[in-house]
Formats: C-alpha cells, structure tokens, sequence
C-alpha cells in the first residue's frame, strides 16, 4: 500500500544507561525507570540496530544511485540493511518513477535526488510545478510536513 508505520519497541540497555547519564548533567536532576530491574536484565537487549537497518532507505538508495553505484545490494555497507529494506526501497522509488525497470535512474529521479527531502515529498514538488502549476501550495504543505506541529493552542 506504500504506507509506512512506526513500529514501537523497547530500547536496549546502552540507551537506558545513556538516557539515566543524561539526568543531573546540566542541573540537578533524577532518571525513574519505569520498568523493574528483571525486566532491565533479562526483557532488554544489550544494544540496539544501527539506523540503518531501521529506517526507509528511499533516499540512501537514490543517493547512491545518483552517484553511479549501480548494485546497491552488494555495497561494501559498515553495517548492511536488510535485504527487504533494500528491494522495498527500490521497489518505491520504481512505484514513484525515479527509477525504471531496470533499477536506472531516470531524469525524474535525478531531479528528485537534488531536493533534501525524502522521494515521495520530492515527487510532489516536482509534479506540482512541472505537471500541475501549483508550487507554492505543494511548498507550504511538504515545508508543514518537515517541521513539528506549527499549530499551537493556547490552554485559555
């Protein structure tokens, strides 16, 4: 459906030890952890997944493609993605027309890979000013997307 959700998981131990450092550091301050020590030992694992093996790779994998890497499967990653990760990034950017059949990028993907925003936001910019004409209202709404809620309610 090429929709994405976050999925909820527990944190590892290196980042509750880092999150409990974090307390006190500039004033004083208290860490409550909200689980038992058990739970901490035995539930949590050790460290988590490097990023990259969490994340949307649309936009690593347009990168790479821009800069001529053609077999992103058999890139010398630090830590590689999963296999999935990889073709369901591929599969996006074919699905958003940055990449043609053969795993090539086209020239909407060239353009697309200048803009410093995920594919399918650059894909909207791109279609409202060269197809639709209407580039500053698909601006103000990819810029509200970019930033946390600008809509504040007041409690009074």
């Amino acid at each position: 459906m090429n929709m994405y959700s976050l999925l909820v998981s527990p944190i590892s131990r290196a980042n509750a030890k880092q999150r409990s450092g974090r307390a006190g550091r500039t004033r004083p301050g208290k860490c409550y952890r909200l689980y038992t020590e058990k739970s901490f030992n035995k539930d949590l694992p050790e460290s988590s997944h490097p990023e990259i093996q969490r994340s949307n790779l649309s936009s690593v994998v347009l990168y790479l493609k821009k800069l001529g890497i053609n077999d992103i499967v058999h890139f010398d990653y630090m830590d590689p993605p999963a296999p999935e990760t990889l073709m369901r990034a591929l599969e996006e950017l074919n699905y958003l027309g940055g990449l043609d059949d053969e795993g090539d990028l086209t020239d909407l993907g060239r353009k697309m890979s200048e803009l410093p925003i995920d594919p399918p936001l650059a894909k909207v910019v791109l279609a409202a000013s060269l197809t639709y004409k209407c580039l500053n209202e698909a601006l103000a709404i990819v810029s509200l997307m970019q930033v946390p809620n600008v809509y504040v309610r007041p409690r009074d």
